[in-house]
C-alpha cells in the first residue's frame, strides 16, 4: 500500500506522524488513500486523502470532519497537494481542542481518580508513543476480562447506565491494545478505573484491589516497569 501512494503525499503527512495516538488513528483506508480517524471510540470525526490527480498542478480530494470549530459536518474538497499539511494541521488543532475544553459532559469526580491513577504511573519521554508489549498486553486483556465477567453482579436500578458504559469502554479498550500507544492505553486504563470508583467502595474492593495484586505478582506494572500502588 505505500508505493501506491505518490512519495509527495507521504512527505506532507511525515511531520505529523509523531503525533499518530495521540489525537488520531491511521486505520485500512479501504477505496481511499489514507484515513486518519479521531483516537476517541465515541468520536465520528476522520480526515480522509481519498484520491489525487494532475491537473494544473498535483491535487487531492480530502474529506474531513468537523469542519472547523463552528460546524461538525464533513467537507470534501480538492486541493492544492502542497496545502494538505495546512488542513491536516487545522484539523488536529480541532482534535486538541476538544480534548483540553472543558464541558457538561465531563465528570469532574471521574476526572479526579482518573488523574489520581494515571499520576501513579512514571511515562518515560521517548517510550509513552511506543506500543505495550505482548505481556504486558495480555495481563491488561485479563484484567478488563475479570471486570467484565463480575461487574455485572453490581448492577443495580441507580447505576445501570454507568456499568452498559465501563463494559463499552473495556470493550474498545481491549480491541485497542496492540495497535495504541502506551500513554493512550494508560489515559484509557485509568479512566475506566475512575468510572469504577466513582460506583463506590463495593466495586474498588472488587476489581481495583485486584489490579493492584495481579501487578505485585507480575512483579511488573500494568503498562510500566514500575511497582507502585495503584490504589
Amino acid at each position: 500500500m505505500k508505493k501506491k501512494i505518490p512519495l509527495l503525499v507521504h512527505e506532507f503527512i511525515e511531520p505529523f506522524l509523531d503525533r499518530k495516538g495521540k489525537n488520531f488513528l491511521n486505520i485500512d483506508p479501504d477505496k481511499f488513500m489514507i484515513r486518519f480517524i479521531d483516537k476517541d471510540p465515541g468520536s465520528d470525526f476522520y480526515f480522509n486523502v481519498e484520491e489525487f490527480r494532475l491537473d494544473k498542478g498535483f491535487q487531492l480530494l480530502i474529506d474531513w470532519k468537523p469542519l472547523d470549530k463552528q460546524n461538525v459536518a464533513n467537507k470534501r474538497m480538492w486541493i492544492a497537494a502542497s496545502a494538505l499539511d495546512q488542513f491536516l494541521s487545522k484539523w488536529l488543532e480541532l482534535l486538541d481542542g476538544y480534548d483540553k475544553v472543558k464541558t457538561v459532559f465531563d465528570d469532574p469526580i471521574v476526572e479526579s481518580y482518573s488523574e489520581d491513577f494515571f499520576s501513579e504511573f512514571e511515562l518515560i519521554d521517548e517510550d509513552e508513543e511506543q506500543p505495550v508489549t505482548i505481556k504486558q498486553a495480555l495481563l491488561i486483556d485479563e484484567h478488563l476480562d475479570s471486570i467484565t465477567n463480575r461487574i455485572d453482579t453490581f448492577i443495580n436500578d441507580k447505576n445501570e447506565l454507568q456499568i452498559i458504559e465501563i463494559k463499552k469502554d473495556i470493550q474498545d479498550l481491549k480491541e485497542n491494545l496492540t495497535t495504541q500507544s502506551k500513554k493512550t492505553i494508560l489515559k484509557s486504563l485509568t479512566r475506566i478505573w475512575g468510572k469504577i470508583a466513582k460506583q463506590g467502595i463495593p466495586l474498588i474492593k472488587e476489581f481495583l484491589t485486584e489490579a493492584k495484586k495481579q501487578i505485585i505478582k507480575q512483579s511488573v506494572s500494568i503498562l510500566l516497569e514500575k511497582g507502585g500502588d495503584i490504589i
